[in-house]
């Protein structure tokens, strides 16, 4: 094995880690997206008190919020295949990646869900009243002032419910899934020099974290200057 720590081989084999980045920035992307959109249709139908549905989507958040995220990996991933072949669904064509992306986005909409609820409610009331009285219907209203301004709102903690999220794909190489980790390990297991695999790996996360909260705080400026600009023309129309 040699000298404990090897800065050369660090830097050698740096670039096969980067290779398999794109794995954890697909997954933290796509399921960030999907899982922030079902988090704010959750948090309309929880705030509008739908029969059952709402009775239903409290237990769904409280099981993702109560549980362990490998354990909601392993159910999702192994669970769901094992359940549809009992029903005679063949789950063979689809990508293990999917259920993957799967775990991910339910996990990041039931906190998203919570997040903009309350963000949702604290939109001043006068902002829905003013767009009730110059005609706007109640789904023009969510989508031109209230979503934008739970948004604005929202940015901060939903940027570090991602970079949680980032952070969690750690994870994934538990369900064979080749990510970074997963390739950083198996490399580890070829050179026992596990050490500098994992710096190199720490590296990476850290740059990712690093654009992620760069991303947040360009999105919530950006957003907060449109949200103070549009203001005036709601009062103009009215």
């Amino acid at each position: 094995m040699g000298n404990l720590f090897s800065v050369e081989y660090m830097i050698k084999v740096f670039p096969q880690l980067l290779g398999y980045v794109h794995v954890t920035v697909m997954v933290t992307v796509v399921s960030a997206v999907l899982g922030i959109l079902l988090g704010a249709g959750i948090a309309i139908v929880r705030l509008k008190k739908v029969p059952v549905l709402n009775q239903l989507l409290v237990v769904f958040i409280s099981f993702m919020r109560g549980t362990p995220f490998l354990v909601q990996l392993f159910l999702i991933y192994f669970g769901v295949p094992e359940i549809m072949s009992h029903m005679g669904i063949s789950t063979k064509h689809i990508p293990g990646l999917v259920f993957v992306y799967a775990v991910f986005t339910l996990h990041i909409a039931a906190y998203s869900a919570e997040i903009m609820r309350s963000s949702i409610d604290a939109v001043a009331v006068g902002e829905k009243e003013a767009a009730k009285s110059i005609g706007m219907t109640e789904l023009q209203s969510y989508v031109r002032i209230i979503l934008p301004q739970a948004f604005t709102m929202s940015i901060p903690p939903l940027t570090n419910l991602v970079i949680g999220m980032l952070k969690g794909t750690a994870l994934i190489f538990n369900v064979g899934v080749v990510d970074m980790m997963r390739k950083a390990d198996l490399m580890g297991g070829n050179s026992q020099r596990y050490l500098e695999l994992f710096v190199d790996a720490a590296i990476i996360y850290a740059v990712l974290i690093i654009i992620v909260s760069l991303l947040g705080r360009l999105l919530e400026k950006r957003f907060t200057v449109a949200g103070r600009t549009a203001r005036p023309v709601l009062i103009s129309e009215e």
